[in-house]
């Protein structure tokens, strides 16, 4: 019999507030705001004033699920953008994809492929209905987000883009209408303009020298600032009415030699700031000065200049040369505690700053009240709050679960937290110092850390104290275990010493008073001395014995009681990580980072088996509760689940995005938690689904496949480019997916049984003809359906239409792409049915789709069409067309009617919801201006 284990899935994730992405503000009436941040492949919604998470947007199959992949980690967000109108958020992700989140619902609207790497830009147009992005595969793409579909590619940059920004034309125009313009910056250096209208680039410049990180226009799209690598910052004029729209002014430098990597306008009491968000811990504020002061510094200066005697093109070469100076003002630098990831401008004109360190910061900013006077060196911004307390600062180096389940704590450099298995909550955080290795005693109520400083602590839970603090080793203590009946905790460090410390009970005088109190403190009972440094340490479940790992690879088992030598596991080629012993005692698991996991008999030492486990060194392994069932966690970002008695991996979970550090397992083994170096934490809970081990090899194989044929794919795609010597700059979008592929097989499939029915079908009408005609003949037997028809109760083109219609509109196109020329034609003769005039009435709702699916067909298979001789396909192309247009044209009347309907029904609503402010004296004036005088007429 084939033996089966119980599945592992994610169950929940948290620890993470801001990951690798941009940070979008989104305000609230009555309040200070929420802020909208990527948490590796969920999006979360944040409280700023109370840093709380007030939403959290998560769309997949869960990791670790029978039918999601086990072979990657899912893709994170990398990229974020609001459309306040229409309350939707675009998200961009690791692989390209797109995906569209309502954020009322909090589900995902559609869903776009057409990028092969990570979308660096989105963008969205003023209506919102139409989306711009941008990629690391030097391509943009411009998405119609009403028909979930790419309009064209926009190819003609080298490197990675990294700005966009949709520009109007001198033309008045609907809110509905696209931007007539887009400007675009890439790391290759340049900055384009492209006619959208037309589909092609316009203008090239060369913006830096090196590349070119960020791009921001000013509120009356005069003034574009570009960013590069060096501390220097380039100005351009745009005029979308000259000649040269896009033209170069000059240079300015900032303050931080880092890179820029973010540039922003905001309107702040009727002056123009931008802010500069660089590499490194500042943001810069800048103002730029209106005409009025630029005309009246410049007059100055020529009266100064001339005063000294210059000449006009003296005069006029100076003015030029300070140009730059006269239009930027430096205003302030903002510096925060860590690195800064991303900035933005919130609605009352403050900066919201993500940082490296996993948290988000609101800091106010105060202007004076005359701006022009105003110092670069004043302080005007404060910290006002911060997103903090649901995270760590830096990584998780250790985790432990106390002895219920309920509660999980985690060190990290600086910060102690316990946390609420089931609400997620954080219900205490404590300052320590860099902490390596932190376990629960039996109960729950108190907790023991160890430290690199070779401190050892002893807190309490409901008092929030730190009971006990002394200095336990000379060097780092790496590792601690607290024995099964809790009274002794052993510790190794880097001193080369094993310490044996008692927990006592202690009635201590109260300062100021003769009353005593019970206290705890640890005292130390027994040492021994190593010959290296100490790495691991593990008691086991009967306390009779103690294992050791050394810096010398090995490890030494030893007599708890007696400390007396038992055992020498030698056999790793690096030092070993972790250890851990099984609960019936006859087990030893050592993982190392040499990649190896070793199984060892307790009794003699043997080692049963060396696994192979990871791709980079083991941090940890735990053993399942009663079982001889663990897992390990690797810096290569997996976690595998063992079978220590068959020694093969039941499965494989991927979901951190990083170096996996540690893990921690319940009790009953009912769930296990694990910690990485992208900030997460990842609960993986046990389910009812059960586990084969041939069917996840099986699985395996099969996505592995899966990745061959779409790479093969993609390969043919650019071999095909490469032949054609010269790269379009407008193509348009496609992207092969496994779903698809999967949605043209099962259309080839749903044609194969349609045209089988139809081809039956017609030759049952043939001979009933002839049967009717010659009574000679045998009566022809009507043919039996199909069995999918009768259950669906539908007729042959109706199943394939069904089919069809269940193809989502972005992957239509790719669908189409995979099906050979024969199964075109069997579409077509479909299509004609769908078509006919007598059951058009019926399919005027899918109308639209028919259209899009013919144009489409005729536009990959054009040549074929046309060179073929056939009068049988010749006849049914013109019966579609025909057809088609019969029915386009039947459906113009009631579309005007609806187009006009909804027109109607918008006016309306801004009537009702749209306020328009009025200044009163103002139209009072100019009422008054344009008033009529009565005439009076001579009635006769």
């Amino acid at each position: 019999m084939v033996k089966s284990y119980q599945r592992y899935e994610l169950g929940k994730s948290f620890g993470v507030i801001s990951s690798d992405s941009n940070i979008v503000y989104l305000p609230q009436k009555k309040s200070t705001g929420k802020v909208i941040t990527g948490g590796l492949e969920d999006i979360l919604v944040w409280d700023i004033k109370t840093g709380e998470l007030s939403q959290k947007l998560h769309d997949g199959i869960p990791i670790g699920a029978a039918d999601a992949s086990v072979s990657g980690a899912p893709s994170q967000v990398v990229r974020l953008e609001y459309h306040h109108n229409n309350n939707i958020v675009a998200a961009g992700y690791s692989d390209g994809s797109i995906k569209i989140w309502d954020l009322t619902s909090g589900t995902v609207v559609m869903s776009l492929q057409g990028h092969r790497s990570a979308v660096t830009i989105l963008v969205f147009d003023r209506s919102g209905t139409r989306l711009v992005s941008g990629s690391r595969d030097s391509t943009m793409i411009v998405w119609d987000l009403v028909g979930e579909t790419g309009l064209f590619k926009l190819k003609g940059h080298k490197n990675e883009i990294t700005g966009l920004l949709l520009l109007d034309g001198t033309e008045a125009k609907d809110d509905e209408e696209m931007e007539d313009w887009l400007v675009s910056v890439s790391k290759d250096g340049l900055i384009k303009l492209w006619d959208l209208k037309a589909q092609q680039c316009i203008e090239t410049h060369v913006a830096h020298s090196g590349e070119c990180w960020s791009l921001g226009i000013d509120i009356e799209r005069r003034i574009i600032i570009t960013t590069g690598t060096e501390n220097k910052c380039k100005v351009w004029t745009l005029d979308l009415d000259a000649p040269n729209k896009v033209s170069e002014r000059g240079l300015f430098e900032k303050k931080s030699k880092q890179r820029g990597l973010t540039t922003s306008f905001k309107t702040i009491r009727g002056n123009s700031f931008f802010f500069i968000q660089n590499a490194d811990r500042t943001v810069e504020i800048f103002r730029l000065r209106s005409d009025a002061e630029i005309q009246k510094a410049v007059t100055k200066r020529t009266r100064t200049l001339k005063e000294k005697g210059l000449d006009e093109d003296e005069v006029e070469e100076n003015l030029k040369s300070g140009d730059i100076n006269r239009l930027i003002q430096n205003f302030a630098t903002v510096r925060s505690m860590a690195k800064i990831r991303n900035c933005t401008w919130t609605e009352k004109a403050d900066l919201l700053i993500s940082l490296n360190n996993n948290s988000v910061e609101y800091y106010t900013v105060s202007l004076p009240e005359n701006v022009k006077k105003h110092q670069s060196t004043d302080m005007i911004y404060k910290k006002a709050h911060s997103v903090e307390a649901f995270g760590h600062r830096t990584d998780i180096r250790f985790m432990d679960i106390s002895d219920d389940g309920k509660l999980l704590t985690t060190a990290s450099n600086g910060l102690l937290k316990v946390w609420n298995v089931n609400s997620l909550n954080c219900i205490r955080t404590f300052e320590c110092g860099y902490g390596l290795v932190v376990k629960f005693l039996p109960g729950g109520a108190l907790l023991v850390l160890g430290t690199r400083e070779g401190n050892l602590e002893l807190y309490d839970l409901a008092s929030s104290t730190v009971l006990d603090s002394i200095q336990a080793h000379e060097g780092a203590l790496y590792q601690l275990d607290i024995t099964p009946d809790g009274k002794s905790v052993i510790t190794g460090g880097a001193d080369k010493q094993v310490k044996k410390w008692d927990i006592k009970l202690e009635m201590v005088e109260v300062l100021g008073s003769k009353e005593k109190v019970a206290s705890m403190s640890l005292v130390n009972s027994r040492n021994m001395e190593m010959n290296d440094e100490i790495l691991a340490v593990k008691v086991s479940p009967d306390q009779q014995l103690l294992a050791v790992s050394t810096t010398d690879n090995c490890v030494r088992v030893f007599y708890l009681d007696t400390l007396k030598f038992f055992l020498n596991l030698y056999g790793h080629k690096l030092p070993v990580l972790s250890i851990d012993i099984s609960q019936d005692n006859k087990i030893i698991i050592t993982s190392s980072a040499d990649k190896n996991i070793k199984i060892w008999g307790l009794d003699f030492g043997d080692c049963h088996k060396s696994i192979f486990g990871h791709q980079d060194s083991i941090m940890s392994v735990r053993f399942i509760s009663n079982t001889h069932h663990f897992i390990t966690t690797s810096k290569d970002g997996m976690v595998k689940y063992w079978d220590g008695d068959k020694f093969e991996c039941i499965q494989k979970l991927a979901a951190h995005q990083s170096e996996v550090w540690c893990s921690a397992v319940s009790l009953d083994g009912s769930f296990f938690v694990t910690a990485s170096h992208d900030h997460s934490i990842r609960i993986w809970e046990e389910t009812n689904d059960e586990v084969f081990i041939q069917e996840e090899r099986e699985k395996e194989m099969d996505e592995q496949y899966e990745e061959t044929l779409l790479a093969s794919l993609e390969e043919d795609e650019d071999s095909l480019a490469k032949r054609k010597e010269e790269i379009d700059e407008v193509t348009g979008v496609t992207k092969q997916t496994m779903e698809s592929l999967k949605a043209g097989e099962k259309l080839m499939e749903a044609l194969d049984l349609g045209t089988k029915e139809l081809d039956a079908q017609e030759e049952y009408e043939q001979t009933l003809a002839a049967f009717q005609l010659k009574k000679t003949l045998n009566q022809p037997i009507k043919p039996t359906p199909n069995t999918i028809l009768v259950v669906k109760k539908m007729t042959p083109a109706e199943y394939v239409l069904s089919i069809v219609l269940a193809i989502k509109a972005s992957q239509l196109e790719d669908a189409l792409l995979v099906l050979p020329f024969s199964y075109t034609i069997k579409l077509f003769r479909f299509i004609q049915i769908w078509t006919d005039s007598e059951n058009g009435s019926k399919n005027i709702v899918n109308l639209s789709t028919i259209s899009r699916l013919v144009f489409t067909l005729v536009r990959n298979n054009c040549k074929e069409l046309i060179s073929q001789k056939e009068d049988k396909i010749n006849q049914l192309i013109i019966s579609v067309r025909d057809q088609l247009r019969k029915q386009l044209s039947l459906s113009v009347d009631d579309i005007g009617y609806n187009v006009e309907g909804l027109k109607f029904l918008k006016a309306q609503w801004k009537l009702a919801h749209s306020t328009e402010f009025i200044d009163e004296e103002e139209q009072k004036r100019y009422e008054e201006k344009h008033v009529q005088k009565r005439v009076y007429q001579t009635v006769e």
